[in-house]
């Protein structure tokens, strides 16, 4: 194995591309040739996965709830020379608007190929986190779907056939999945992704940038006041993350600052500052690129607060307690797996907010826990998440995925294919991984090509008035703001 290709949504921003990245990195230190493909990469990446496509046939997709069966460029992935060269694809998260899933039958017949869920999306008829709903269970299989409007968000309720088609492409998609938490691999061993070979992966952070420092010194190079309570929140977006539990970050500190008027709160990450939190007592910090800067925030904070509605197993968690801050949060998703309550912080039923704030106020009162739970996060987090751990059992992984043969689960029939989805773009790339044999074949295939090729046509041809209605209302929403 020389060249691994990693496919995500995108390079930086969020945990799923730190990770990727991460792995990038040590695969490369190994010898490894690491090219990335992003649905929206930024200067000097290359553009092949890049232009969203959008005009008729999206807008008319869009109504009728078919997530991303508009996108026609993940089918053509197999000319790239990045896939050509490749001896394994690792792909990460294929939401987001660059990626037909309809592709991964077809590109996992070529190449052997592994697929890290970061979130609960593959799994699902269309949300990337269901929160309390189970109607995802293969009992159910989607269908009269509660919220529409978790991301990503569908204009109408076609979950139940999105949900059923997942489980035909599946069907003939040669994959090894890895979940970063075991919460998640128990819930991929239920769902519609049961048959295929799974492994669970903790996810690791570079310890020696990640570790305890000298709180006083952490403050000065930051200019943070050295006798404050510091309460930091962190996530991608900061507090505008819906996902994170923003409000219940906003009424803890609140709460907090009445019993501590010495109180700073670090809302780490942030795009737009809320109205909610804007005092002197309150500081906005963007997105940190910089891991050295953002290890040094952790140092010097005295608890972070985490009250996450739907994670996997996130890095913010591991970060802080390798960088020997306790975390108060809920124990939400993969959460409990890395914050050991009672250990190495306090965790909350998720929506909890009056214990969640109860385990800070205990917390913030007692500096002698702080301290000993702080010490303890960093030790054990140190020796669960290091990297040298994490990269092993990744090439693990792609050695059995390099191992397992390709033609089984092959020769997707195009007969099962959304006849939507049966545009030139696809059939080329079907012909080409499934040719028909016989005479009969051909013809049938031909007469599915030419139907699936119309029906494209079509939507495209009535999609357009959705697509200009559609300008329209976004030229004046923008007027308006």
């Amino acid at each position: 194995m020389q060249n691994i290709l990693y496919v995500n949504t995108v390079s930086a921003g969020g945990g799923a591309a730190a990770v990727m990245q991460q792995l990038r990195r040590l695969m490369a230190r190994r010898g490894l040739h690491t090219p990335l493909l992003t649905g929206r990469p930024a200067t000097g990446e290359d553009g092949a996965l890049r232009r969203q496509e959008y005009g008729g046939l999206f807008s008319w997709c869009r109504w009728r709830g078919l997530l991303d069966y508009h996108v026609r460029k993940s089918h053509a992935l197999a000319e790239h020379p990045f896939f050509q060269a490749a001896d394994l694809v690792h792909l990460h998260n294929l939401h987001a608007g660059y990626f037909n899933l309809w592709s991964l039958p077809l590109l996992t017949a070529r190449k052997p190929a592994v697929w890290t869920l970061h979130d609960m999306q593959a799994l699902t008829g269309h949300c990337a986190a269901s929160l309390e709903c189970e109607r995802w269970l293969p009992q159910t299989g989607c269908g009269d779907c509660p919220r529409l409007d978790l991301y990503p968000r569908l204009w109408r309720d076609a979950t139940r056939r999105l949900w059923q088609d997942k489980r035909i492409l599946y069907a003939h998609s040669s994959l090894h999945l890895v979940t970063p938490s075991v919460w998640l691999q128990r819930l991929t061993e239920k769902s519609l992704l049961q048959d295929l070979p799974l492994t669970c992966i903790p996810n690791g952070v570079d310890t020696a940038i990640y570790r305890p420092q000298d709180k006083t010194e952490a403050r000065r190079q930051l200019s943070l006041p050295q006798d404050a309570l510091l309460v930091g929140g962190c996530a991608d977006g900061g507090l505008a993350n819906p996902w994170k539990g923003g409000h219940y970050v906003v009424q803890a500190v609140q709460t907090l600052k009445k019993e501590f008027a010495g109180l700073v709160f670090l809302n780490i990450g942030v795009k737009t500052i809320p109205t909610a939190l804007q005092a002197d007592w309150i500081r906005h910090i963007p997105y940190v690129q910089d891991e050295r800067k953002l290890a040094t925030l952790y140092a010097a904070l005295d608890l972070l607060l985490y009250p996450t509605l739907a994670d996997n197993h996130p890095l913010v968690c591991i970060e802080s307690l390798c960088c020997g801050t306790p975390v108060a949060g809920f124990a939400t998703g993969g959460v409990p797996e890395i914050v050991r309550h009672g250990q190495d912080g306090l965790l909350a039923p998720t929506h909890a907010v009056e214990e969640l704030i109860q385990n800070a106020v205990r917390l913030l009162r007692d500096a002698d826990m702080r301290r000993r739970m702080g010490q303890e996060g960093a030790d054990g987090a140190a020796r669960r998440y290091h990297l040298d751990l994490f990269a092993r059992r990744y090439e693990n992984v792609y050695e059995e995925a390099l191992r397992r043969p390709l033609s089984p689960r092959a020769g997707l029939p195009l007969r099962a294919v959304p006849a939507v989805v049966r545009g030139p773009a696809f059939l080329r790339q079907h012909w080409r991984t499934c040719p028909p044999v016989t005479a009969g074949e051909r013809l049938a295939w031909l007469a599915r090509g030419l139907s699936g090729s119309f029906c494209q046509a079509a939507a495209s041809l009535l999609g357009w008035p959705l697509q200009i209605v559609r300008l329209v209302r976004s030229r004046l929403y923008r007027h308006r703001v």
